[in-house]
């Protein structure tokens, strides 16, 4: 991983924990089962392990906190539905999904660069583009995570477009009881492809893995901030980063997924992953001033995992395929 972003104590202590946990636990596994040709994608792996460990228990300490002090509505404590949103948060945010369709496109890329090269195709790597400048990793990780926050708003609005796949998009708003554990509350299909999307564009782009680690850890606290119940409107600010009131609105009952005006009618507002920007330009934004209640019209799922994802695929072949 690409630590030149990171204070060189934090990153020297980090590095010695990765390389504890490669030295003492994968290694010897990778050893004992003849797997040590996968030793380097394991070793990048722990990455994605750690970084996802120090955003579950920032979700913990600072977000739940933070949720007790500011809420944006009452809940209880802990809703029966909250469980299913920590089991979702600890399966994606270790990796599974993102760090294995990386490393498996990156091969893939790897196979078809030379190809792409006898067409004059190269990938759009910013560090070309303003040699002194864009060279700056502190500047091309920001350029970027606008890239790849444009792709994400431009997948995000499609998914609420097309019905069939609204109805695998839906469980991500069934939620009643928003917190900061639910953003990943997601259907396994709909979490794949959007894995598969971002990383072939992260590669087209031209991202290194390191990189493309820390911008999807980044990001992902991010949502976990914005899906939380807080009262957080940033001010003049809201114009630059997606607040929790604003991300809420998208989740609104009427508002979020339905055309205004128009009930049953896919549409929705606030698309937007990190940034406003897009939603500004597409003219999809509103800023709200009021706390609604969340969830999906005339929607309501299991608190069962499996279950939940079950009626998901269910919803979505009726929809694909109505007779």
């Amino acid at each position: 991983m690409d630590l030149s972003l990171i204070p060189s104590a934090i990153s020297s202590a980090y590095g010695s924990v990765q390389e504890w946990i490669f030295a003492n636990l994968v290694g010897p596994l990778l050893y004992q089962f003849d797997l040590m040709s996968w030793a380097e994608d394991a070793f990048d792996g722990i990455d994605w392990f750690l970084f996802g460990c120090v955003q579950i228990l920032l979700i913990m300490f600072v977000l739940r906190t933070w949720e007790r002090f500011n809420p944006a509505e009452v809940q209880e404590r802990f809703a029966s539905s909250t469980k299913a949103d920590i089991f979702y948060t600890l399966l994606h945010r270790l990796g599974i999904f993102h760090g294995l369709i990386f490393i498996m496109l990156s091969g893939f890329f790897f196979e078809i660069d030379s190809i792409l090269h006898d067409f004059r195709f190269d990938r759009f790597n910013v560090e070309n583009w303003w040699p002194g400048v864009t060279t700056i990793p502190v500047v091309s990780f920001f350029l970027y995570l606008v890239l790849l926050d444009f792709v994400d708003y431009l997948y995000h609005r499609a998914s609420h477009t097309f019905h069939g796949w609204w109805q695998l998009h839906a469980l991500h708003h069934s939620q009643t009881v928003m917190t900061a554990w639910s953003d990943n509350r997601n259907h396994f299909l709909d979490e794949l492809m959007h894995a598969v999307a971002m990383s072939f564009f992260a590669l087209l782009f031209g991202v290194s893995p390191g990189q493309f680690i820390v911008l999807v850890a980044l990001s992902q606290f991010i949502q976990s901030w914005q899906h939380a119940n807080i009262k957080v409107h940033l001010g003049l600010a809201r114009y630059l980063l997606i607040s929790p009131m604003y991300h809420r609105l998208h989740h609104a009952v009427g508002y979020g997924h339905e055309a205004i005006g128009k009930p049953g009618v896919l549409g929705g507002c606030n698309f937007g992953i990190l940034f406003p920007w897009w939603d500004m330009a597409f003219k999809t934004v509103i800023f709200p001033k009021a706390v609604y209640p969340t969830g999906v019209r005339n929607l309501a799922v299991s608190q069962n995992v499996i279950t939940q994802q079950w009626q998901g695929l269910v919803h979505a072949f009726r929809e694909l395929f109505p007779k």
